[in-house]
This record gives structure tokens, C-alpha cells and sequence, in this order.
């Protein structure tokens, strides 16, 4: 409910609460006045009191204890590393430019890597390879029986008309 309905709302309850001794238009207007007068002062007190709450410093958590910093992405480092390479080669680019431009070598980079490991990698890999081939054969496979599925709600079928009183009679006799 937005604070101008909030308001109205409140305003007819003070309405229907309106005693009974207000004869006149000019009485029923003060009493109106009084309203909104006090309304507002309230509503004043309210952000003041809100205001007065302190707010929870950046790197705090709830108990007051500092949060530790995530450690930065790769392509963080990256960005670090560009910026002032690319800052110093073109003095006359702006913020978003460079940045782009940054963007692009990184995808241009991430899209080398994927095309043609480094023969490091290649290395890392064989070794990871083997290891998990040696440990597959170590690892000894348990068969565990699947539990028996407890038997459901029967569909219940229609069963079907007898055309004939003589098939009515041969299925009686079944």
C-alpha cells in the first residue's frame, strides 16, 4: 500500500469516527484540519526515528565481524593487468571504451584456449587422466538390489457391452 492510500485509508476511519457534536461546516473542517496536521507530524517522526537507525558499514556483517573479500576472477586479474596497457597506448579513449576493447581481447584469448591446449595443459590432463583411470579400477562396484515398488491404485476398466443376449449367456456360464 503506497504512503497516499495509506493516508486516505486512515483518513476514513478518522471520518467515521467523527463525534457526533460537529454540527456545522466550519467544525467538521477544523476536525478535518486536525487530521491531517497531526498525520504529518506522525509521519515526520517516523523518518526522523528511521534516520537515527545507523546503517551496517560495507565489509561488515550483521555481528560486526569484517567480511573477507572474495579472491579476484581471472578475468578481474585480466581487466587489472589491460587497462593500463591499453590506457597508455591510447590516452585518448574513454572508460567504456576500453573496457570493450578489453572484453574483446579476453574473448578473443578465451576462444584460443579452448582451439589449442598449451602443452602444459595437455600434460595436467594425462596425468588427471591416468589417475582417475587407476582409481576406477580400484574401486570396488556395490550391487544394491532396488527396492520392490509397493503396487499402486488399480485403473479400473469399463467392461464391454454385450451385443447379444446369447454372448450375455456364454460369458454367465464362464
Amino acid at each position: 500500500m503506497t504512503t497516499a492510500n495509506a493516508a486516505n485509508a486512515a483518513f476514513k476511519v478518522h471520518i467515521k469516527n467523527m463525534p457526533e457534536a460537529l454540527n456545522t461546516k466550519k467544525d467538521v473542517d477544523e476536525y478535518c484540519k486536525q487530521f491531517w496536521k497531526d498525520y504529518k507530524e506522525k509521519a515526520k517522526e517516523e523518518k526522523a526515528a528511521k534516520a537515527e537507525k545507523p546503517k551496517r558499514k560495507k565489509g561488515v556483517d550483521k555481528d560486526g565481524n569484517p567480511k573477507e573479500k572474495r579472491a579476484p576472477s581471472a578475468y578481474n586479474i585480466f581487466v587489472k593487468e589491460k587497462y593500463a596497457e591499453i590506457k597508455e597506448a591510447n590516452p585518448n579513449m574513454d572508460k567504456t571504451e576500453i573496457f570493450a576493447e578489453i572484453a574483446r581481447i579476453w574473448k578473443e584469448q578465451k576462444v584460443e584456449k579452448e582451439k589449442a591446449p598449451s602443452e602444459e595443459e595437455k600434460k595436467v590432463s594425462d596425468k588427471k587422466s591416468s589417475e582417475k583411470k587407476k582409481d576406477e579400477e580400484e574401486e570396488i562396484v556395490e550391487v544394491v538390489e532396488v527396492p520392490k515398488k509397493k503396487p499402486g491404485r488399480k485403473a479400473i476398466t469399463k467392461k464391454a457391452k454385450k451385443t447379444s443376449p446369447e454372448e450375455a449367456h456364454e460369458e454367465a456360464s464362464e
